[in-house]
């Protein structure tokens, strides 16, 4: 949708040109203005796309008008009008950036082909190739950012299919393989120095990453980013001349003679606890911080990756992990029943997302597969049904606050159920309770959005019946309802399958009738009724609507 602006002193002129392009099917929002200042008003509130302005009107004349709106839009697209075939002023537009100069004498023709060939120009500058090629520019400095926030998805159980995964790496630049398996390193810093503040502990994080570098990135590809609680999570591949490649390629190494045991993965795991030793001991020796780490103990498939990630972080947890600059691996906690039901329900945080998203397909998908691998626990006031029912209870109560369910007197029941998992006799009836509270919100979402755009296309009609005879612009109207013109234009077409101006049209020939076979009021007294300070303008837009000029019309009911 284009912003067109029509300024000319002469208000035939503009409300002529008006009523041909809102008629038309060019994607156009129409706005007018009878002098240069009151056109700059409207450009310093809007974005302007096409600007047609006569050169010769008084206080600002349109090419000082150009200027003016280009300032405040530089790819604004110029088309002057002029009752005057001079060359200085054709050579003065021009210069200004003017894209066509038009002649009133020359017809409806011109005008319209003008106006076209902005459109066509704007669209040539706004193309396709245009915008990814600027985008991919912005997308090298955001890049790290968007590396992190898509890895960090895929910790928390993301679904990211191989062809996704690969399509994305190469969108980030990740420098590890999609389709071979990865090995991940996870580190926690346990103590920090007392001197450090909140701005060194990102330093001393980075710092921790360049030293791991330093130990690995000889033998490995890798990538780095930051993970819940603080953790520093690393992700690595042997590079393809390492002697460690086999390991997770899955081929024996070339050396490797008839009856030889070669274990590339047990070397790899034994290399990989060696050298986070050794970061150990630097950390400590160069930067005074006491660091844990915990490693995978074999590859594994990007696929497991938030499972891998949440057994690895759990060992922070536990036993040797609550000690000071501990190194484990994954080997020692052995993957159970439980965990694999954990790293589902670690996704419960998207959730939250889908339900503010309006993502229902999504969160049902989700929900079914949470509410699965909890399973039927023989008791619910412990373990994974305990911990998956509060977050259950968090995500939703904000959301069922936004639509007011808990307030009612009948949402008491619904509150002691959320509040306590003691109100349940089962897990199924705890599945069934929520997903009934998810229909419950989704409803209401849907039903919300109907009724305020119902309100908002009511609240517009009454304006327009109370206001015929004034300033019904699409920017008044969207100021009225507080909107933004081009929001409101395609809210209003979805509601009614019209535009807001047929309705306009329709409205104003109603009123037109009425008065014209009601009062005896002159014709251009009924013009001025409705909006039209030009009787010859309201006369050709009487007929156009209803094939009768209004004195035909009048003498009709006669």
């Amino acid at each position: 949708m284009y912003r067109l602006l029509i300024v000319d002193d002469e208000p035939i002129i503009v409300e002529g040109l008006s009523e041909l392009f809102l008629q038309s099917d060019y994607p156009l929002e129409v706005y007018q203005a009878f002098d240069g200042m009151e056109a700059l008003s409207i450009a310093r509130k809007l974005r302007i796309d096409i600007l047609m302005t006569d050169i010769e009107m008084p206080e600002m004349n349109g090419i000082e008008l150009q200027k003016e709106v280009l300032r405040l839009w530089p790819r604004c697209k110029s088309i002057f009008l002029t009752g005057y075939n001079d060359f200085d002023y054709i050579q003065s537009s021009i210069r200004g950036g003017a894209i066509d100069y038009v002649l009133k004498t020359e017809g409806d023709d011109s005008i319209v082909a003008s106006v076209e060939k902005a459109i066509r120009v704007i669209a040539e500058e706004v193309s396709y190739e245009g915008l990814i090629a600027n985008a991919r520019s912005s997308l090298k400095l955001a890049l790290p950012a968007l590396r992190k926030e898509y890895l960090t998805g895929l910790l928390e159980g993301e679904a990211s299919p191989p062809a996704t995964r690969r399509e994305r790496f190469a969108q980030l630049e990740v420098p590890l393989d999609p389709d071979l398996p990865v090995v991940m390193a996870v580190g926690r810093i346990d103590r920090w120095r007392e001197d450090a503040t909140g701005g060194d502990k990102v330093l001393f994080a980075y710092s921790i990453n360049n030293i791991f570098e330093e130990f690995v990135a000889v033998e490995f590809d890798l990538t780095y980013f930051r993970g819940d609680h603080e953790r520093l999570v690393w992700l690595l591949q042997p590079k393809t001349e390492s002697g460690y490649r086999q390991a997770i390629v899955g081929k024996p190494p070339l050396h490797a003679g008839a009856g030889a045991e070669a274990d590339p993965e047990a070397d790899l795991h034994a290399y990989l606890l060696g050298m986070l030793e050794s970061m150990q001991d630097a950390c400590s020796r160069y930067l005074k911080l006491a660091c844990s780490f915990v490693v995978s103990s074999e590859p594994f498939a990007w696929d497991a990756l938030a499972s891998k990630y949440e057994r690895l972080s759990r060992l922070f947890g536990r036993g040797l992990g609550l000690g000071s600059e501990m190194l484990l691996s994954d080997d020692r906690a052995k993957e159970s029943g439980d965990e694999k039901a954990r790293s589902k329900v670690k996704r419960i945080r998207l959730l939250d997302q889908y339900l503010m998203q309006k993502e229902r397909a999504k969160f049902e998908q989700l929900f079914d597969e949470i509410a699965e691998a909890v399973g039927e626990p023989a008791t619910l006031e412990a373990g994974l049904p305990l911990e998956v029912f509060y977050e259950l209870s968090a995500i939703f109560i904000p959301h069922l606050n936004r639509f007011d369910a808990l307030g009612a007197a009948a949402g008491h029941a619904v509150t002691s159920k959320l509040f306590s998992i003691r109100e349940h006799r089962s897990w199924r009836e705890v599945a069934g309770f929520f997903r009934e509270l998810a229909d419950l919100l989704f409803e209401r979402m849907e039903g919300g959005n109907e009724q305020e755009t119902s309100e908002v296309v009511e609240q517009l009609h009454r304006y327009v019946e109370a206001h015929i005879e004034g300033d019904l612009s699409l920017n008044r109207l969207a100021e009225h309802v507080y909107l933004t013109p081009f929001y409101l234009s395609r809210l209003y077409k979805q509601k009614t399958g019209h535009s807001i101006s047929d309705y306009i049209t329709r409205t104003r020939i109603e009123s037109a009738k009425r008065l014209l076979g009601e009062s005896a009021l002159k014709i251009h007294e009924v013009g001025m009724r409705i909006g039209y300070d030009s009787p010859s303008y309201f006369t050709r837009f009487f007929k156009k609507a209803t094939l009768l000029t209004p004195q035909e019309y009048r003498d009709s009911l006669k």
